[in-house]
């Protein structure tokens, strides 16, 4: 079976255990790019990615020192109130940062223990 790239491997798992349910909507292989808040809090939103019933929070996971080179500039894009600044970097920055969340969010990944989803 051909994929895109390593990032929609079918074989790929994540320790993000509700990423694993058969009816999720946000496995591993789709990484959407969203902005959010907690609900019932008062305070801004701010970019993310969907894995699972979970949302990475971009701009605390910019602390956690996943990202270099392409993905750090879409990452620091993306963790504002909006998603435009990632959006106009282009497909090549998207993917960089997709790449780099992959690899983080994957079983085994030495980020499990820094990444909070």
């Amino acid at each position: 079976m051909q994929f895109l790239n390593e990032t929609h491997d079918p074989e790929l798992r994540s320790w993000v255990a509700s990423a694993q349910h058969p009816r999720s909507d946000f496995p591993i292989q789709n990484l959407p790019f969203a902005v959010f808040r907690r609900h019932g809090v008062d305070e801004p939103f701010r970019g993310g990615v969907a894995i699972g019933d979970q949302i990475v929070d971009l701009a605390a996971a910019l602390g956690c020192q996943l990202f270099d080179g392409d993905s750090a500039v879409a990452a620091e894009a993306a963790a504002g109130e909006r998603l435009n600044a990632l959006m106009a970097l282009g497909p090549a920055a998207w993917s960089a940062l997709r790449l780099t969340l992959s690899r983080a969010l994957r079983t085994g990944s030495a980020a499990e223990g820094r990444l909070v989803v």
